[in-house]
């Protein structure tokens, strides 16, 4: 929870608004962008789906929204939610942001021992309408 408020603080500060898909919808001067989709899962027992949709008004980034989906079977994981989420600039002068999700299934093992899953994922999504997938993985 902490996590999550300093990502949306860092979203606030930075001066790049968070919105709804029918917010950035409706805002959007040009027609919306759309990464690419980020897939992890444990088959049979969670999947994490994540990706971002962006807006570009006069050659910069004005909104990011986040899209993520979950799917999980409820013997083994139960999704908790969106952990941590910030949307950060890239600092190299190209117009870029960072877009960052990490969610949590709440999972038991084969002998009903509690865990948890985190799969994570960073997107980068230009002014120019292309995306790219620098990092993605699941922590503990």
């Amino acid at each position: 929870m902490k996590a999550t408020i300093i990502g949306c603080a860092v979203v606030l500060l930075a001066g790049l608004p968070v919105s709804t898909a029918q917010a950035a919808e409706a805002s959007c001067p040009t027609p919306e962008k759309k990464s690419e989709v980020v897939r992890l899962s444990e088959p049979g027992k969670w999947t994490y789906t994540y990706y971002v949709s962006w807006c570009v008004e006069d050659g910069k980034v004005t909104t990011i929204t986040p899209h993520v989906t979950h799917e999980e079977d409820s013997r083994w994981c139960v999704w908790v939610g969106s952990a941590e989420e910030a949307m950060t600039p890239v600092q190299d002068g190209s117009g870029a942001w960072n877009a960052f999700n990490m969610s949590e299934f709440s999972c038991k093992d084969a002998g009903g021992r509690p865990g948890s899953v985190n799969p994570w994922a960073v997107i980068t999504v230009h002014p120019n309408g292309s995306s790219t997938v620098p990092h993605k993985g699941i922590g503990d």
